[in-house]
């Protein structure tokens, strides 16, 4: 008998062609997913733009939270501690050609010349204190004291008087009697601000999002375009991209607003966002005795309300047949990162009035940030920027900013600065190169100048040691004026060292609010005794003065 031959192939080898094929099918399917999320296969110009905006947007919240993180870690020894800080400013030289002999030996003096203040701040008690002396040839020549809590400012120069001299704002009445003016009840600290204003982010985010959503939820395919293979190219980066063109026509973008605006005028949260902190900073004023008027919630919501129904009431009265229209043209990567973004207004008269520009990126060591705000009604010249970029190398940063503001040609302000920052474990050196030119409203050649800083810093076990220099060139000096100036800082923080705030008594105080004729009189001689002794004491550099 002949055996069939089996021509099925055995069990085992079937089950091991489907685990090839299961395998071959999850990398073309991953493949494929890759592909969808890189190189956008399958995706409509609408998902690709959204899907930009929503990755840009969610590296920016990462990036503000990262340095907000770092803002709050580097103030809150400042706000929770007690902080003592010594700060020194000496060799002050002033680079100048001065005609009278008198001026030219103050200068002179100068360069031997020491400031120190010493200064206690508890941010947790509303309490300072701290003095300011004046040094010249190694010698303490006078000295300010002051200290101050959230009712109490007081100082003296233990010099020439040796009480203190006060006031109490529990004697506000008195006070506005002598002075003629109203006194708060309180001073208010920074930290007082901070805790009425501040909230979290996920409060924000809370808020916001939902615009997001009504945004792109209102975004038609039809307004999106895109063009592949286009080059992005600033600052030495270049890099192949994605041109994405979103454009509103007249009724695009007035039912776009008018919805934004329905849509904010009856948000409960976000009208608690606003008005809650409006309420706890006028709270805070009122309770410290500041003048301001407080309007009622009533009356704040009423506000509120009227402000969106005038932007509601404009898109009404806004012509949605007009040919005018605005285009968002975004730069993408192959990361869904928007690099560039312009916002381009086309009227009837002309096209691609640039109303706002940006650029950002974060590539590798590179971090680039540009954001210009243009004038519509001089869109050739008026602008608002600011840019910042930094280059990475292991502990060394490198970088510029710069800030511009400008109505005409001439700027109104132009700060640029380049920087480069060292870090080595504790310490960290820096040098800042800058140039500055503000407008002068009574000439028109404007003020100018360039200048160095630099700066070491080093932490402490509980606390911060810092020197530097500064130097200041003038570009075009009057010849009144001094081309230059220069002068060294020293510092040293200390957290957590206590603060005692001096006890005012008859024996060491005098009451600005309460002060008799007879306090005044004896006050004034003991003024005069010491204002002689002091010059006294100082025969020799009282007669540099005096001899031309």
């Amino acid at each position: 008998m002949e055996t069939a031959t089996n021509v099925n192939p055995p069990r085992k080898s079937k089950k091991k062609v489907w685990l090839i094929a299961g395998a071959a099918a999850v990398v073309v399917l991953g493949g494929l997913g890759t592909a969808y999320a890189k190189y956008d296969l399958f995706k409509s110009a609408k998902t690709i733009y959204l899907q930009a905006e929503a990755e840009s947007m969610m590296k920016f919240s990462s990036d503000v939270s990262k340095a907000y993180g770092e803002y709050q870690d580097y103030m809150k020894p400042y706000l929770e501690k007690p902080v003592h800080s010594t700060t020194e400013l000496s060799e002050i030289a002033l680079d100048a050609t001065i005609p009278d002999p008198q001026a030219q030996k103050i200068l002179d003096m100068l360069g031997k010349a020491k400031l120190v203040m010493q200064s206690n701040i508890d941010e947790q008690k509303n309490q300072q204190s701290g003095n300011l002396e004046i040094h010249l040839q190694d010698k303490k020549l006078a000295t300010l004291e002051y200290f101050m809590n959230d009712s109490i400012m007081g100082f003296k120069a233990p010099e020439f008087y040796s009480k203190y001299a006060f006031m109490d704002l529990k004697d506000r009445d008195a006070l506005k009697e002598k002075m003629g003016e109203e006194l708060p009840k309180r001073f208010v600290s920074y930290s007082d601000l901070h805790e009425a204003i501040n909230f979290n982010q996920d409060e924000l985010k809370t808020v916001m999002t939902p615009y997001a959503m009504l945004y792109a939820d209102s975004i038609k395919d039809s307004q999106v375009s895109i063009k592949k293979e286009v080059s992005f190219s600033e600052e030495g980066l270049k890099e192949d991209a994605r041109e994405i063109t979103v454009t509103f026509n007249s009724a695009e973008g007035v039912a776009l607003t008018k919805q934004i605006a329905e849509k904010a005028k009856a948000d409960q949260k976000l009208f608690d966002l606003i008005y809650s902190r409006y309420h706890n900073v006028a709270t805070l004023m009122l309770d410290s005795g500041y003048k301001v008027e407080e309007i009622s919630k009533e009356e704040f919501k009423k506000n509120y309300e009227q402000a969106f129904d005038d932007i509601i009431k404009d898109t009404e009265d806004t012509d949605t047949k007009s040919t005018d229209q605005l285009r968002m043209v975004v730069l993408v990567d192959s990361d869904h990162q928007i690099l560039s973004r312009k916002l381009l207004f086309d009227g009837k008269e002309q096209k691609d009035h640039l109303v706002y520009s940006s650029v950002s990126y974060d590539k590798g060591a590179e971090t680039y940030y540009r954001y210009s705000l243009h004038n519509l009604s001089d869109l050739q010249r008026g602008e608002m920027s600011f840019t910042y970029r930094t280059t990475e190398e292991k502990d060394k940063t490198k970088g510029k900013f710069s800030v511009l503001a400008k109505e005409t040609d001439q700027p109104i302000l132009d700060l640029s600065t380049t920087f480069e920052t060292t870090k080595q474990d504790k310490k960290k050196t820096g040098t800042y190169d800058f140039a500055l030119v503000v407008a002068d409203e009574y000439s028109s050649n404007p003020v100018a100048l360039t200048g160095n800083v630099s700066v070491n810093e080093t932490k402490t076990d509980n606390g911060v040691d810092s020197d530097g220099t500064v130097k200041v060139n003038f570009s075009n000096p009057t010849p009144d004026m001094p081309k230059g100036f220069s002068f060294k800082l020293k510092s040293k923080a200390e957290f957590g060292k206590a603060l005692e705030i001096p006890a005012m008594s008859a024996d060491n105080s005098i009451n600005f609010a309460k002060v008799t004729d007879q306090q005044m009189m004896e006050a004034q001689q003991e003024i005069m005794q010491n204002t002689e002794k002091f010059m006294t004491e100082n025969a020799e550099l009282v007669q540099q003065f005096m001899t031309p």
